[in-house]
């Protein structure tokens, strides 16, 4: 009986912890929602209403986010971008101040006919594309399915060989489960705060208050959308097709990137033909947050 009772009673103390710990990530992500700025619009897509924030003139260029991404995955670029290209910042259904309505497709090859409508909307014949992590594979979903539309293709640290895997396999087909996983376990503060520092190269370029301000649109994620997310998941399954992508393309890495390994990088330049290859030293899965001043060298030297 002793044995049960202190079992009982380290679970019972385990539950009001992870109960406290949600109520305090939910509490601070309402706090910095608040304090953020809202620049954008709203363009209805589809069965979707995107928020997207539009600066600069000239050339277009689209910033297609990661995930759980959102525009604010660029703040440190688009000031310079915004000198010499009209920049064009989207969040997908989904993700960061865009809801999901559940009815679209939410899968790769979905968002990128996503992108495809609102440039129609947008009357942009052609731009280029810039995806990063998970929106590098959308970006390769656009180039692959709508060579006409991309000008040029900057992959960074994309995704695109491998399926998405980060739900147990307990939980992954039970939507109950999902729900309490992601609410209670993967989107909360200490939880996110590993992982946004695990993203990192250099640990101490972390940035508080970036972290609190990106936090708090992990927050506002809704789970029953991750686990549409989930059951509609294509990842990886334009990988036998990249080297068929036309595309002039630039490959941007960060040398010590822990989520998506550098061999990935080194892959697409092989497939993809004529591309190129630059690594940012010292930087993790984000180089343009890490490094900005030389991911910006880098690029404008490309797309001039």
């Amino acid at each position: 009986m002793r044995v049960v009772k202190a079992i009982f009673i380290v679970f019972f103390i385990l539950l009001i912890a992870v109960i406290v710990h949600a109520i305090f990530s939910v509490t601070m992500a309402r706090i910095y929602l608040g304090r953020m700025n809202h620049d954008g619009e709203y363009m209805t897509v589809g069965e979707d209403n995107l928020y997207i924030e539009v600066s600069g003139a000239g050339d277009p260029i689209i910033l297609i986010h990661g995930f759980l991404g959102s525009h604010l995955d660029f703040d440190s670029i688009v000031e310079g971008l915004s000198a010499f290209r009209k920049v064009y910042v989207v969040d997908l259904p989904g993700f960061g101040l865009s809801r999901a309505s559940l009815e679209g497709d939410y899968n790769r090859k979905g968002y990128a006919d996503l992108v495809s409508a609102l440039m129609r909307i947008l009357n942009l014949d052609r731009a280029d594309v810039l995806g990063h992590s998970m929106g590098g594979e959308v970006a390769l979903n656009l180039a692959y399915y709508y060579p006409e539309r991309v000008k040029s293709l900057i992959l960074v640290d994309s995704m695109g060989y491998s399926k998405m895997d980060f739900l147990p396999s307990l939980v992954e087909g039970n939507e109950f489960l999902n729900h309490v996983f992601m609410r209670y376990g993967f989107q909360t503060y200490l939880v996110q705060r590993f992982l946004y520092r695990r993203k990192l190269g250099d640990v101490s370029k972390f940035n508080r208050e970036s972290f609190h301000l990106s936090f708090s649109l992990i927050d506002h994620v809704s789970p029953a959308f991750l686990y549409r997310l989930n059951s509609q998941d294509d990842s990886g399954a334009l990988s036998e097709k990249i080297r068929d992508i036309k595309s002039r393309t630039l490959i941007i890495w960060g040398e010590k990137d822990r989520i998506a390994p550098l061999t990935d990088g080194e892959r697409f330049k092989t497939d993809i033909p004529g591309s190129e290859l630059e690594i940012i030293a010292g930087a993790g899965h984000s180089p343009m947050l890490e490094n900005p001043s030389l991911f910006m060298e880098k690029l404008k030297l490309f797309l001039n």
